[in-house]
């Protein structure tokens, strides 16, 4: 049984204990259970649970139905603003394409997911890249230092996320092209913190998709969320439109190569089944 965000949310604070320390026992790995505590996220709130474990926080994310990928008028409505750093950007592509294009090779596809409830942690940290006794990992196959990524955190009871769980944990449910709105600052790079609203906590707790150099693996090889490990802000002359674009809710990050995962950022996560 998973525990829906409907459910969730018509619990009292007292049956929210209650259910959370349920949640803990039937875990795999040995969580302290720290409380329910409120996130504000502009006009969003949401009261979760809170777990620790090994000096990181954890958050308890209902499931749900939702709606992910971004979706939006065509064409694009660029201010005047945004048209020109689009040509400047053009130039440096040396690609002829749309606005609309680029949002479309960017970004994920609209589409309605299910699902359950999981464990999340709140900030990332690095994964060093090792081989593990007693784990074998088949070095032929196209993406071997993932599949490393992934028997490590197993082997300690966790998991990677998915990409629809990361996605919906970022924009904690909202519809627009960051999770605070349809804007951002065209005058510096969100690489340099400012104590902007990409620097803060979302509405689930979470620290995600707050600087473009810190791009988070997830469970499916070949891809990576939440920045795009600094290749835009090294690219030199790209206005920093471009790189606020890859802190929005939907943007991925494919690659057809593997990489070591030696320092790669990782968000742990966990299946919460009752």
């Amino acid at each position: 049984m998973t525990i829906h965000r409907e459910t969730w949310n018509r619990l009292t604070n007292s049956e929210r204990v209650d259910l959370a320390l349920a949640v803990r026992r039937s875990l795999p790995v040995p969580f302290a259970f720290s409380g329910i505590r409120t996130f504000q996220y502009g006009e969003q709130e949401n009261s979760l649970a809170v777990f620790n474990y090994d000096n990181s926080e954890f958050v308890l994310i209902p499931g749900d139905t939702v709606r992910l990928g971004y979706e939006w008028e065509r064409p694009f409505p660029l201010t005047a603003e945004q048209a020109e750093l689009w040509e400047i950007a053009l130039e440096e592509f040396e690609t002829p394409m749309s606005f609309d294009d680029y949002l479309e090779e960017i970004m994920t596809p609209p589409r309605d997911v299910s699902l359950d409830a999981f464990l999340l942690e709140t900030k990332i940290k690095q994964l060093i890249d090792q081989k593990l006794k007693g784990v074998s990992v088949d070095e032929s196959e196209p993406f071997p230092h993932h599949a490393r990524a992934r028997a490590q955190l197993a082997s300690q009871g966790f998991r990677l996320p998915i990409s629809d769980e990361w996605e919906y944990a970022c924009g904690a449910g909202v519809r627009t092209l960051y999770r605070w709105g349809e804007d951002a600052p065209m005058d510096w790079s969100p690489s340099e913190d400012r104590g902007w609203l990409q620097s803060r906590p979302n509405a689930f707790g979470l620290t995600i998709a707050n600087n473009p150099w810190q791009w988070e693996a997830i469970h499916e090889p070949g891809f990576r969320r939440g920045g795009d490990g600094g290749g835009m802000s090294c690219g030199g002359g790209m206005p920093y439109m471009l790189e606020w674009l890859l802190l929005a809710t939907a943007y991925i990050d494919k690659e057809d190569f593997d990489r070591p995962v030696l320092g790669d950022d990782v968000r742990r996560a966990l299946t919460v089944e009752l």
